[in-house]
């Protein structure tokens, strides 16, 4: 039965067509950026000419056959929108993830929830007669809106692959022909790693990605990386990655140069991506290597809002107290996708106080060796797949896995209760936050895992050389003698240190070797009021005597302010270090100059602790001269220093890796003290 809507040449169910045309049209311009991915692309268009047909109906027939037609392809597609914000839609493949709403789908759904308001008015014989002037209304205030839909849906044109997609309704849209390469389990103690390929294309043009979520990855890593900074820039006139162009800031890059030598290069995602020019990469693979940037730039940020990837699978390893904290999603292990950014095995944040940044996919390949052609061919020198094969995973009070400890030594036996797992996995960074070290940099330290090539030729990491004192401005390290605990400490040789200066260090570490072992066994030094600081998960965990900081003792072994204790192979712990700390009133250029060169001492200004009064423990960082958020809490910043009782390759006073290095001196970088190393 048929029931009249309005007499009115115009009514409401008009303005429901508008809204209707409008969504068709977001949906079309979808479909267009899809275009590489067939079945994805076909459902877009399939729904823009429904959209648009049901349109057409409302604009010319004034039944209920419009009507209905109008409410069913509009509440579908505001369904399917509501649905792939929450679960996915497992039946069809690219959908399977749920994603955050974007400015493009989230104007398509409400397009569509208007023109669904409209048509069920119409079908209950509701509908009123709207003047001229509110149809123009309506079709003006659909066009605006189309403005920013449109422009979030391209305005991340790479050429010929239009990057920027809507992703209304394409949550997990599946970006490219995915790789079947029998990945099966992997990853934590549990399960691991997706597995998929992407398409390329040849073309990139300039990209803006508003990363204003993301920011850099150390406080070292630019904020602001110009063409010069990061030698990424395109070449002059418009050139595409396609060009074959060979030079980066005007330097020609010989073909026969070590591609270590020219990568990574400083990574700044505002920059267009050109990865060229680099010795030993074929076009197949600077290409795929580019399109993964891509990809993950436009569809990583879904990810963004740590609150809601618990929903989604993802849970926290554990390890925020190292700097970065990474969330695995053991579900998507064992899928057939290899490198997908829309459904990747762990997401990583930068941490910052109780705040979370994501800065990075890590992509795992499940039990896959780490020089299987899948993964070294993928993108050849530009990318290099790292594992950690020296975890061990226990549980926490959720029951999820997480990192308790790090094994130093392969072969070494996890502690109780805990199981070395996820060595068989390999897996690489994308960065979408800037990187001195490239778009597929590893962390620094523990993090950096272990690559299946030496350190020095890994290309996931820079050389740093710690502030370049291997030779120490130009003094032969052959006239310095290494650091050997068993051996008369000798630590002559370095330019500029005094006689003196190199008496106050060798008598420093020479105490510290003979007084510091009373407090190797951990439950003495707990019994003497010392406390971890539960940061384990680095490899090393500091115990803090929390009294002993603002005494009047310093730099006594009898009475170290913090120990340093790392796992050993039979579950236990070593004493290998003490670490020093100055009153938290003194500053680091109030620190008098004992060791000259030789002593390097630094502060943890970004670090943020659980407020307990017996036991802090390191629960996140902040940035530099701020204050931890509530309930974290800022901890002393006292000057500190380490002195090792086992061989260190960087000397007796070494500091540690990455974020556990502290921050120095203004003007000074971290030292290595290679000559006095352990080699």
């Amino acid at each position: 039965m048929e029931g009249p809507t309005a007499t009115a040449d115009t009514n409401t169910l008009t303005v429901g067509a508008i809204a209707s045309s409008g969504a068709a049209i977001l949906h079309a311009a979808a479909a267009g950026i899809h275009a590489d991915h067939a079945a994805l692309a076909r459902v877009f268009m399939v729904l823009a000419v429904a959209q648009a047909g049901a349109a057409v109906l409302a604009f010319t027939r004034r039944d209920r056959v419009a009507c209905v037609s109008l409410f069913a392809v509009n509440a579908a597609a505001a369904a399917g929108w509501l649905i792939t914000r929450f679960t996915g839609i497992d039946q069809i493949d690219g959908l399977q993830a749920a994603e955050a709403p974007q400015p493009a789908d989230t104007i398509a759904a409400v397009l569509a929830l208007v023109a669904v308001a409209t048509a069920v008015s119409c079908a209950r014989g509701r509908s009123v007669a709207v003047a001229p002037s509110g149809v123009t209304l309506s079709a003006v205030i659909v066009a605006l809106a189309l403005v920013p839909g449109l422009s979030d849906t391209t305005s991340h044109d790479h050429g010929d692959h239009a990057a920027g997609e809507d992703h209304g309704h394409a949550e997990g849209v599946d970006h490219g022909e995915h790789h079947d390469a029998d990945h099966d389990d992997a990853g934590t103690p549990s399960d691991d790693v997706t597995t998929g390929d992407d398409d390329h294309h040849d073309q990139h043009d300039d990209h803006q990605h508003d990363l204003s979520d993301s920011s850099e990855p150390t406080d070292e890593a630019t904020d602001e990386a110009t063409d010069e900074a990061t030698g990424v820039a395109a070449p002059a006139g418009g050139g595409t990655a396609d060009s074959g162009h060979h030079e980066h800031d005007g330097h020609h890059i010989d073909p026969d140069i070590d591609p270590a030598s020219v990568w990574p290069r400083p990574w700044d995602p505002n920059a267009p991506i050109d990865f060229s020019g680099v010795a030993g990469v074929t076009d197949e693979q600077r290409a795929r290597a580019e399109q993964l940037v891509v990809d993950t730039l436009r569809d990583l940020p879904a990810f963004a809002d740590v609150s809601t990837v618990g929903a989604l699978g993802y849970r926290s390893i554990g390890d925020a107290s190292t700097g970065f904290e990474h969330y695995i999603n053991t579900a998507m292990i064992n899928d057939d996708r290899f490198l997908d950014p829309t459904a990747p095995e762990s997401l990583v944040y930068r941490v910052d106080g109780a705040d979370r940044t994501l800065v990075s996919a890590m992509f795992i390949a499940a039990e896959t060796p780490i020089d299987d052609p899948t993964l070294t061919d993928f993108a050849g020198p530009l990318m290099q797949w790292h594992v950690h094969d020296n975890l061990c995973w226990g549980l926490d009070d959720a029951g999820d896995p997480v990192v308790k400890s790090v094994l130093e030594q392969p072969g070494d036996a996890c502690p109780a209760g805990t199981v070395n797992a996820g060595g068989e996995n390999p897996m690489v960074h994308v960065w979408i936050a800037p990187h001195e070290c490239g778009p597929f940099a590893a962390l620094e330290g523990h993090g950096a895992g272990q690559a299946g090539v030496s350190d020095g030729a890994r290309v996931d990491q820079c050389d740093h050389e710690h502030g370049g004192h291997e030779q120490h401005d130009g003094h032969e390290a052959a006239t310095a003698v290494p650091y050997d605990p068993e051996l008369p400490i000798d630590l002559g040789g370095i330019d500029g240190v005094t006689l003196q200066q190199q008496a106050f260090a060798e008598n420093l570490v020479a105490s510290t070797l003979r007084d510091l072992p009373r407090w190797a066994d951990p439950a003495v030094a707990e019994a003497a009021g010392f406390r971890s600081i539960g940061d384990a998960a680095t490899g090393h965990e500091h115990y803090i005597q929390w009294d002993w900081i603002d005494d009047d003792v310093w730099l006594d072994p009898d009475q170290p302010e913090s120990l340093v204790f790392r796992p050993t192979g039979d579950g236990g712990k070593e004493l290998v270090s003490a670490m020093y700390m100055l009153p938290s009133d003194v500053s680091l250029d109030q620190v008098p100059d004992w060791g000259g060169e030789l002593m390097q001492w630094h502060v943890h200004g970004d670090l943020c602790f659980t407020d307990d009064p017996d036991a802090p423990q390191v629960a996140g960082t902040k940035p530099l001269g701020s204050t931890c958020r509530p309930p974290l809490v800022d901890g002393p910043i006292a000057p500190m220093i380490h002195v090792w009782i086992v061989p260190n390759e960087c000397g007796p006073f070494a500091a540690l890796d990455g974020i556990a290095g502290g921050q120095v001196p203004d003007g000074e970088s971290v030292r290595c003290d290679r000559a006095h190393g352990s080699h």
